[in-house]
């Protein structure tokens, strides 16, 4: 019932509730009335229902939060370098989801997600970097289902993409261009815990000519190094989400 809500539905009727989550409405009523009394959920003026502080409260205390906590003065640094915006991302199955992201851009937030926002791993360089690292068997199941056209630029061919993944992989960086939004670009590098594996993507987002390798490489490298550094000092882990 929680998952009936996303960004573009943040008021919902019992009604909707029921449509979207798929259970009777007399069902909705009787769990809602207890995430209500338990402050996840919040009645609104209109009568709809929408995410509860509680649930916020609850939130915080993810290992994510304290990752996010961690890496915000790195990307501030990074943005201010490159004049582009920059962003930490995780795995969550066959998405990547935006841990942080600071821009003083609003076009690169709309077309390359707000904290929170979940995009395919095939259409962004962060995605690419996390889904290169990722077990076989993840990436099998990405490339063997349908891959989203967002622009004619997006990899498509379950071939290219893995030809595109090993690259990332000796390389040791991904770059997408227009992937997700025409004009628009990622350069992005992984991040590793104590024990090497990757744990998150660190990259920079914007106009195409702005996020080019050799204009934004050593600073991306330089933000990943200390974000990878306070990781490890701080013993953050992150779990390895899988569908």
């Amino acid at each position: 019932m929680l998952a009936a809500f996303d960004r573009d539905n943040r008021i919902l009727t019992l009604s909707d509730i029921s449509r979207r989550s798929g259970l009777p409405v007399a069902t909705v009523h009787r769990i809602v009335a207890k995430l209500h009394g338990w402050g996840a959920l919040e009645r609104c003026p209109d009568g709809g229902y929408c995410i509860g502080l509680r649930l916020w409260e609850t939130a915080v205390l993810a290992p994510h939060s304290a990752l996010v906590e961690t890496v915000r003065p790195h990307l501030v640094t990074l943005h201010g370098q490159t004049a582009a915006a920059a962003t930490v991302a995780i795995r969550d199955g066959r998405d990547s989801v935006c841990l942080a992201f600071v821009s003083d851009d609003p076009e690169p937030a709309s077309c390359h997600g707000d904290p929170g926002t979940r995009i395919p791993l095939h259409a962004t360089a962060v995605g690419h970097v996390l889904l290169a690292h990722a077990r076989g068997a993840v990436r099998d199941e990405v490339c063997s289902a349908p891959l989203r056209a967002y622009t004619p630029a997006t990899v498509t061919s379950p071939a290219l993409l893995r030809e595109r993944l090993a690259d990332v992989r000796r390389e040791g960086f991904a770059v997408v261009h227009g992937g997700l939004a025409p004009g628009r670009g990622g350069y992005a590098v992984p991040v590793r815990d104590s024990g090497g594996a990757v744990v998150a993507a660190v990259g920079v987002v914007g106009p195409v000519e702005v996020v080019r390798p050799e204009r934004v490489a050593a600073q991306v490298a330089a933000a990943a190094a200390l974000i990878q550094r306070d990781v490890r000092e701080e013993g953050l882990r992150i779990a390895d989400v899988d569908v």
